[in-house]
């Protein structure tokens, strides 16, 4: 059996730039690699959470792929994970604590990660060293060096990745970026973007480990700290800063992805933050950011402004009428176009009846984004939500955190993948390992 090999944090925090790239067009389907199209996919599940356990439901229902093998160092979510299976599928699939003894399986071909957001790099680096495909959730990485480690592995390896932004699967959504590529807005002008406020809270409370968990695993990377109830929920991934940047990452990832997805502003130069946000506990677990509001301007000239949805309430519901809980507005010479999860609505509604907007410009779209996942593993085809978009748009929350965080403008080379000013940021764009931790 092979064995995954070891990532020492200087090899983790390594990788070169790859060139940033305009909003992803139909390319040629075939990019390379040795899965045959009639192959049945073997997946691999790495963390079966909350999140994780829905991926798992999804995927178990793609008839092209079956699921092999289960990671959750909670004891009771992998056993739950594998009745499922069997349930399922009919057959035991191999449970195990450490994901990498599931890496070390030749057999399975790719991945599924839905781990706590701290862990979604160094899981998604060792599994793409170790020869998967991999489906990422959002958001992509805890610092902006990992996020680049990741971009150069995938593409040194030359592995299948795919985000977690299950809204490029949904036809209106798809019909309303057309729109936008198409001209049908005109020049564009100015773009909305918002999410979901995070929140405070979160005790400290120390309490014993469960029995179930494998706590060192669990903490990775990330300092090690006394166990407490809400340490090990969902929401510590999301609120506390030991694990995750907040929702400005975390939520923020949906709208700011429509937002690449419908521009390239992001890739053409500089591009200048000025922001504020606010942090409800401080001396509590949960401490990120929860709320925000950023100007962000690119070099094009365009502006963007991101928010959370408390300071963007009052400024959409002039022109949706309503406030959603999270969306993107194109405005343009012509009109706008506003996208959000299961939604679009448009200056001119007659817009959002064309099926397929007049123009040559058309975006890569499979109705199904479990399937599309599995189909570009069988074929070697194109991602329908690519490493490139992944990392252009997980840099926009980061980087806006950054100008919260240092109340000064942060001006931000995408070409350079450097922060040209405050130049002393730079050194925020990575992060200290815990001891001697092999992010494998």
């Amino acid at each position: 059996m092979k064995t995954p090999s070891a990532i020492t944090r200087r090899r983790f925090l390594s990788g070169t730039l790859a060139a940033a790239v305009a909003p992803q067009l139909i390319p040629s389907r075939v990019i390379g690699g040795e899965t045959a199209p009639s192959k049945t996919i073997r997946l691999g599940h790495i963390g079966v959470g909350g999140q994780g356990g829905g991926l798992l439901s999804n995927f178990l229902n793609v008839k092209e792929a079956i699921s092999v093998a289960v990671a959750d160092p909670f004891q009771s979510r992998r056993e739950k994970a594998g009745a499922k299976v069997k349930e399922s599928q009919g057959h035991d699939p191999k449970l195990h604590s450490d994901f990498r003894e599931l890496l070390a399986d030749d057999s399975i071909d790719a991945v599924i990660i839905a781990t706590p957001d701290h862990w979604h790099v160094p899981a998604a680096l060792a599994s793409v060293r170790a020869g998967k495909d991999v489906y990422v959730e959002k958001p992509l990485g805890y610092t902006l060096q990992q996020n680049q480690a990741l971009l150069s592995a995938v593409k040194k390896h030359n592995r299948i990745f795919q985000y977690g932004t299950q809204q490029r699967s949904q036809e209106i959504i798809k019909r309303g970026i057309e729109l936008i590529l198409n001209g049908y807005i005109g020049e564009l002008q100015r773009i909305d973007c918002w999410a979901p406020q995070g929140a405070g809270g979160g005790s400290l409370e120390e309490i014993p480990v469960p029995a179930e968990l494998d706590y060192e695993l669990y903490i990775g990377p990330a300092p090690m700290k006394a166990c407490t109830e809400d340490r090990i929920t969902n929401k510590a991934s999301w609120y506390c800063s030991d694990y995750s940047i907040g929702f400005i990452a975390g939520w923020g990832a949906h709208p700011l992805d429509i937002a690449v997805w419908g521009m390239d502003h992001d890739t053409r130069g500089p591009i200048r933050f000025r922001g504020t946000g606010d942090y409800p506990t401080p001396n509590a677990l949960f401490n990120n950011c929860a709320t925000w509001d950023v100007n962000i301007e690119f070099s094009s000239g365009v502006p963007m402004r991101f928010m959370s949805n408390n300071h963007a309430a009052p400024i959409v519901e002039k022109y949706l009428n309503k406030s959603p809980g999270d969306g993107t507005t194109f405005f343009g010479s012509e009109g706008w176009v506003c996208i959000g999860r299961g939604y679009a609505s448009a200056s001119n509604p007659e817009w959002l009846r064309i099926r397929e907007p007049k123009g040559d410009k058309r975006v890569l779209y499979r109705p199904n984004y479990y399937a599309a996942f599995v189909e570009s593993v069988r074929e070697r085809s194109a991602s329908v939500a690519p490493i490139e978009d992944a990392v252009r748009s997980d840099a926009l929350s980061h980087l806006s955190l950054f100008a919260i965080q240092s109340g000064e403008e942060v001006i931000w080379d995408p070409k350079a993948y450097r922060i040209n000013s405050p130049e002393k940021l730079n050194s925020a764009m990575s992060c200290k390992i815990r001891g001697d931790w092999q992010q494998s």
